[in-house]
C-alpha cells in the first residue's frame, strides 16, 4: 500500500523566529514486503539548504538500530533521495533505500551483528531535521511471511521450511534456496522470495536435526529427495523448479547442475567457486555422487550442465576468488556450444556476501563483514538490490537477456 505520510512542526510565532517551514515527506510504499524498493523524496525545505534524514527501527529483542545522513536541498527546497547524494552521514551514494540496508546497531556489539527482525516484520520510522528540529517523520512498515505460511518439513531424510505466496505469481517457477558454510535453513531469501509471488523452499542439508553436523560427505542424491518432495505439493505441481544457491551452496548448484543435469530448470550460482572444496568444520571431502566422493581441489565439471546458469561474482571477494571461477566457469559453458543461456554478473566492488542478500534490508553482514567477506557497504548494498532485480528477471524467464 502506498501512501504519504507528513507532519509540519511550526518553528514560532514570536518576533525575530525562524522562518515557518511547511515541510513535506513522501516515503513509500508505507507497508509493503520487506524486498520492496522504496521512494523518499521531499518539499519545502529551506532552498539549498542542509537537512538531516535519520531512521531508527529496532530488532526482534528490541534493540535500536540507527542510521543518519546529511543532504543539501535543491534551489526550490526539495530533495529526492534516489537522485541526491549525502554530504555526510553513514553512506555517499544516491539510493532511496540507504536509510534501510544503513541501519546499524545503537549498542555496543561484535562486527558479525546481524539484524534480526520479529517474526512478522519491522517498522522503520524516518525523521526530516532542519536546525536540530524534526520538521516531517514517516514510518515505513515491512512485512514478512505469516507463520501459517511456512510450513515446516521433517521427513524423508530432509530438513527445510516451505514458504507458501499470499498470491502465486502466474507461471512462477517454485524455488530452492540453498545455503553456504554457515548451514541450517536459508529462511530470510525464502522468505523474500515468497512475499514476491514464489514458492520457496529454504533447504537445509546440515547443522539440521537429522543431518550431519559439518558440510562433510553430503550427498548430491540429497538434494533430489528434497526436489522431488516439493513437486508434489499442490503449490508447486507443474511448475519449473530453480536452485538459488551461495558461496558452498553455488558450488553445491553447480556440482547438482553438473552431475544431476535434469533435475533443476536452472540455477543460480552466487560467488562460485570453479573447483571443489573440501569439507568444513569436519574431515574428508564435502560431497559425495552416487556413495563416492568428490576429489577436493577438482574441477567442477560444469561442461555437463545442460539448463540456463546465472552466477553472481564480486571484485573484492576475500573469502575465494569468485570472480576468476566466474570467468572460468563461463569459458568452459561456453566452450561446449550455446546449450542454454548462460549469464555472468560482476561488480567490481562487492565482496562475497553482496549479491544475494536480501536487499532494503537492515542486514549488517553486508556493511560490518567487509573486513572478513571483502567489499565496502556501499558497494555490497547495490550489488544487492541490482542483483536482486536481476536474479527475478532470470527466474521467470531465464531465456530472455538481463540488461
Amino acid at each position: 500500500m502506498c501512501g504519504l505520510l507528513s507532519l509540519a512542526l511550526l518553528c514560532g510565532a514570536c518576533s525575530g523566529a525562524p522562518p515557518r517551514l511547511r515541510v513535506r515527506l513522501d516515503a513509500g510504499p508505507l507497508t509493503a514486503p520487506f524486498d520492496t524498493p522504496v521512494h523518499v523524496t521531499l518539499a519545502g525545505l529551506p532552498p539549498s539548504g542542509l537537512v538531516t534524514l535519520d531512521a531508527r527501527t529496532t530488532d526482534d529483542q528490541g534493540r535500536a538500530w540507527v542510521s543518519s545522513a546529511e543532504y543539501r536541498a535543491t534551489a526550490s527546497g526539495t530533495l529526492n533521495l534516489s537522485t541526491a547524494v549525502p554530504v555526510a552521514g553513514r553512506y555517499h551514494v544516491a539510493d532511496a533505500a540507504g536509510l534501510l540496508w544503513s541501519l546499524h546497531p545503537a549498542y555496543p556489539t561484535s562486527p558479525a551483528a546481524q539484524y534480526i527482525p520479529e517474526p512478522t516484520g519491522f517498522s522503520v520510522t524516518m525523521r526530516v531535521l532542519v536546525g536540530g528540529q524534526v520538521q516531517a517523520a514517516a514510518t515505513l512498515r515491512r512485512e514478512e511471511t505469516t507463520p501459517a505460511s511456512i510450513q515446516t518439513v521433517r521427513r524423508d531424510d530432509f530438513a527445510s521450511a516451505l514458504f507458501v505466496p499470499p498470491k502465486v505469481r502466474p507461471g512462477a517457477p517454485a524455488i530452492v534456496v540453498i545455503g553456504g558454510s554457515e548451514g541450517g535453513e536459508p529462511t530470510l531469501a525464502a522468505d523474500a522470495l515468497a512475499l514476491t509471488g514464489y514458492p520457496a523452499l529454504a533447504l537445509g542439508y546440515f547443522q539440521e536435526p537429522g543431518l550431519p553436523q559439518c558440510l562433510c560427505a553430503i550427498p548430491l542424491e540429497y538434494f533430489a529427495r528434497a526436489v522431488g518432495w516439493l513437486r508434489a505439493q499442490p503449490v508447486a505441481r507443474g511448475r519449473r523448479v530453480v536452485l538459488v544457491g551461495g558461496s558452498r551452496g553455488a558450488e553445491a548448484a553447480l556440482l547438482i547442475a553438473s552431475y544431476e543435469p535434469h533435475l533443476f530448470d536452472a540455477i543460480v550460482a552466487i560467488s562460485p567457486s570453479a573447483t571443489i572444496h573440501a569439507a568444513f568444520g569436519g574431515p574428508g571431502e564435502a560431497w559425495t555422487f552416487d556413495g563416492k566422493p568428490l576429489t577436493t581441489g577438482a574441477p567442477i565439471p560444469v561442461a555437463n550442465i545442460r539448463i540456463p546458469v546465472l552466477l553472481s561474482d564480486g571484485g573484492q571477494d576475500e573469502v575465494w576468488p569468485s570472480a576468476t571461477s566466474a570467468s572460468v566457469i563461463m569459458l568452459e559453458l561456453r566452450g561446449y556450444g550455446d546449450r542454454a543461456p548462460y549469464i555472468n554478473l560482476y561488480y567490481p566492488g562487492a565482496g562475497h556476501a553482496a549479491a544475494g542478500a536480501v536487499p532494503y534490508f537492515p542486514w549488517s553482514d553486508i556493511g560490518s563483514h567487509g573486513a572478513v567477506h571483502g567489499g565496502s557497504e556501499q558497494a555490497n548494498a547495490l550489488a544487492a538490490e541490482q542483483f536482486w532485480t536481476k536474479m527475478i528477471n532470470f527466474i521467470n524467464n531465464p531465456s530472455v537477456p538481463l540488461t
